[in-house]
């Protein structure tokens, strides 16, 4: 069905209409009509799809003022229909007249004055008084009576020649242009009221809107369903007939909104906004939208038990840990057992062995997992900042301190656990605070008489001899009892020299995404000169030696040569097992072999040295040496 309707009046507008089509590439559909069936045709074709009808003249503003839902438009008089009409009604003679609006008239007068005609005319206003215009200007003895065809049929006089007033091809095509501007206007606003149908029909907020009388224009399913109106259809009815303390009508008189409102309604307990709906000054309507108090405060609870963890999880699991020596799985065995109690655990070992791995796991293992993991470096944190981070302070507690107070770690942690790297590092008196802490279950902030109780487990961690310190008088022998409750030594990588090959290939398989490169793994005799040396930093200097070889190595294979090159001064200082055969190695082919590979590295950073002295783990001047040495 097209969705334009050219409805012609008078016989003479089809074939107009039809070559008006013709040259806009048109098609619409085109029907004689008249005075009678106007109205009853264009229903039936509104009903079919129809969005817009074209016609003209007193048939087409019948269908203007009707019921119709859809536009119509009018096909315009222009002064060159006129002058055709005033040049053809001079055949019949030289006395014209013409009844008709006020619009069509004053063209007529244009044309009056420069053709120095002169013309009756009869202004009318509203179709009842087509018949008396008719009437006296045949009683002023015009010769032709030109005009519409409802003027026109309305002659009875025989000597009245009549010629009516049509509309040409330029007309019509101007009636189709503005038809189709019409409908593009009409899909876009039926798009946007789509898409604020959508809207309001997502949003969990309740929206009511009502026009100046306090009518319903807008309910959405949300405010049926918080408030359970029981009205198939509210739209149309009195606010006040369905909410009895809507408040809607005063905000109308009042031109003032209301916000954040809490209020009883049907037995809800919701908040209100309220809001008049201005335009030019004038309040014509307003719009309410509302929440339930009870949801919202939900909300609120879940908002902010996501802030309080954000960025507070676990990142490892079980499959993070790899190492099948004995020594390593009585560790793991020990991580199993722990992470079923609340007790306090205590992991020690040198730098590098993976201590925070191993609180990652106790956590995720525990029933705190679903609770945040807070991690914090004791030794990281400036010793004059570390216990208002851990304890929170209130709004001006110290100078410099934030306005509002802030959270410490350890309240961060409630309902979870809080990991202490590095804890012989504090400070005497923040080891007493923690002391407390244990001991008490509740924190203090700083500058605060109120005492916060808090549910946490406590794992802290060190590379120190906590004996030591506590004979030294470095830590606090009651914090370092109540510490080692559950203790978890976690052994180096040189005792544990079995696990090497499953370690790289776990690094490899880790870092290969974003090196980009696809390495299968060390040479037998790259694996041999990994596992001669003693790794003092253990696990984290093990997967930096990795990453360093996969960088440099130029095959798929990492060589020897590679491993030696990636290890620097440490790895160029071990014997290898030609040495211990009685075969020297050649000092000065190491020596220039480490030479090629530096000058290659620097080719495949373009030249840049700090880049280069950065992937080779030495300084600038060491590699400005290394490359000029002859």
């Amino acid at each position: 069905m097209s969705k334009i309707a050219i409805l012609a009046p008078i016989d003479e507008i089809i074939p107009v209409a039809e070559e008006a089509c013709s040259r806009t590439g048109e098609s619409f559909i085109i029907k004689k009509i008249n005075f009678d069936n106007a109205i009853s045709i264009a229903k039936q074709l509104e009903q079919s799809g129809t969005e817009v009808i074209i016609s003209r003249g007193t048939v087409g503003a019948k269908m203007t003022e009707s019921t119709l839902n859809i536009p119509v438009v009018q096909i315009p008089i222009t002064g060159y229909d006129l002058l055709r009409t005033i040049t053809e009604a001079r055949k019949y003679g030289l006395k014209i007249g013409i009844a008709d609006t006020v619009d069509v008239l004053q063209g007529v007068e244009a044309i009056e004055a420069a053709l120095g005609l002169s013309i009756e005319k009869y202004t009318i206003d509203k179709i009842d008084q087509v018949e008396s215009a008719v009437r006296t200007l045949v009683s002023r003895k015009i010769d032709v009576l030109i005009g519409k065809s409802v003027y026109v049929n309305k002659v009875n006089d025989p000597n009245v020649k009549t010629v009516v007033l049509t509309s040409g091809v330029e007309s019509v095509i101007q009636a189709i242009q503005e038809a189709k501007s019409i409908l593009d206007v009409r899909r876009t606003e039926a798009k946007r009221t789509k898409q604020l149908q959508a809207i309001l029909d997502f949003i969990a907020d309740g929206v009511i809107a009502v026009d100046e009388n306090g009518i319903i224009t807008v309910c959405n399913p949300s405010a049926h369903r918080i408030l359970s109106i029981q009205f198939e259809n509210v739209i149309g009815k009195r606010i006040d007939d369905i909410l009895l303390n809507s408040r809607m009508k005063k905000v109308i008189l009042s031109g003032k909104e209301e916000l954040n409102r809490i209020q009883d309604e049907n037995g809800v307990k919701i908040i209100t906004n309220r809001i008049p709906i201005l335009h030019e000054n004038k309040v014509f309507g307003a719009v309410c939208t509302f929440q339930e108090l009870q949801k919202l405060q939900q909300q609120e609870q879940e908002i902010r038990k996501k802030l309080l963890h954000r960025g507070h999880v676990t990142k490892y699991e079980l499959e993070n840990i790899v190492g099948e020596s004995k020594s390593y799985q009585k560790a793991i065995d020990k991580v199993k057992k722990y992470s079923q109690v609340d007790s306090t655990v205590l992991l020690t070992g040198e730098t590098g062995v993976g201590k925070e791995v191993f609180a990652h796991l106790i956590h995720s293992l525990s029933k705190r997992s679903d609770g945040p993991f807070v991690a914090v470096n004791c030794a990281a944190i400036p010793k004059n900042l570390l216990e208002s981070e851990l304890f929170g302070y209130v709004d001006g507690a110290f100078t410099g301190a934030r306005k509002g107070g802030k959270t410490g770690l350890f309240e961060l942690a409630h309902q979870g656990t809080i990991f202490l790297d590095e804890i012989g590092e504090l400070a005497e008196s923040v080891q007493a605070q923690l002391l407390r802490v244990l001991q008490e279950g509740e924190v203090m902030r700083l500058g605060d008489e109120r005492v916060i109780p808090i549910n946490i487990r406590v794992i802290a961690a060190s590379n120190r001899d906590f004996e030591v310190m506590v004979e030294e008088g470095k830590f606090r022998a009651d914090l370092y009892y109540r510490l080692n409750i559950l203790d978890i030594p976690i052994p180096p990588l040189r005792q544990r020299i079995q696990d090497l090959p499953l370690l790289c290939e776990h690094f490899i398989e880790e870092l290969e995404p974003n090196i980009q490169k696809e390495i299968f793994g060390f040479a037998p005799e790259a694996m041999e000169i990994l596992k001669q040396y003693h790794w003092p930093g253990n696990i984290r200097q093990l997967r930096n030696i990795v990453e360093r070889s996969m960088i440099l190595s130029p095959d798929e294979v990492i060589s020897k040569e590679t491993v030696m090159l990636a290890g620097g001064k440490d790895f160029l200082q071990l014997k290898t097992n030609q040495e211990e055969n009685g075969e020297q190695q050649d000092t000065g082919k190491l020596q220039e072999y480490e030479r090629e590979y530096i000058l290659e590295v620097l080719n495949q950073v373009n030249g840049n040295k700090t880049e280069a002295a950065k992937i080779l783990g030495i300084g600038r001047t060491t590699l400005w040496r290394k490359i000029n040495n002859s």
